[in-house]
């Protein structure tokens, strides 16, 4: 088989994963709008035409180029992995995370990016109640995410979550007391 004179270099494009998952909604339309579940954190594509993951690729290029490459397919997904850490530190922005259970078993983690320079005092807030390091309020309520519960779920919408008082989404407490100037609301 004869090579191409050169390659050019990949192009790499981090996505966490809600915007993953927009990602991949575009593909299916484009790709004529197929159903298909996509579980690889890896999505390789050859002038525009979809391949697949990383063992995907690896068949293209023993079929195309007679190259058997013996990477494992985990060897990919840890690199794309690692990527995606080194582009998430060079935002310079806070993340902290929530690992999440269902009965006790732990299911997944939801990674969240802070925009402190925007809204330093409600990220601040959020970042001390992900960590726990507030400790106890002046109500005597212990000022930490962890145990709360999502209290409310729209099926394929939105979950919501973060009253660490009573788990009822009336009630808890923030860093600064009950309320405080710059307070919102979001939604999981």
């Amino acid at each position: 088989m004869t090579y191409p004179s050169k390659f050019e270099d990949p192009i790499i494009v981090p996505l966490q994963e809600f915007a993953w998952d927009q990602y991949l909604q575009e593909k299916k339309r484009e790709l004529g709008g197929d159903t298909w579940d996509y579980s690889s954190f890896v999505i390789c594509f050859v002038k525009d035409q979809f391949l697949g993951g990383a063992l995907e690729l690896q068949r293209w290029a023993h079929k195309v180029w007679n190259v058997l490459d013996v990477k494992p397919p985990a060897l990919y997904e840890a690199l794309t992995l690692d990527y995606s850490t080194k582009f998430l530190k060079d935002t310079k922005h806070n993340f902290v995370f929530f690992d999440i259970g269902l009965d006790y078993y732990p299911i997944g983690r939801l990674i969240f990016e802070l925009y402190c320079d925007m809204c330093p005092k409600t990220c601040k807030n959020f970042q001390v109640l992900c960590t726990g390091t507030a400790g106890i309020s002046e109500s005597g309520l212990r000022l930490h995410y962890k145990g709360s519960i999502f209290h409310r779920l729209v099926q394929n919408a939105w979950i919501q979550g973060g009253d660490i008082d009573a788990g009822k989404g009336d009630g808890g407490e923030s860093i600064y007391g009950p309320t405080f100037e710059g307070l919102i609301n979001f939604w999981l």
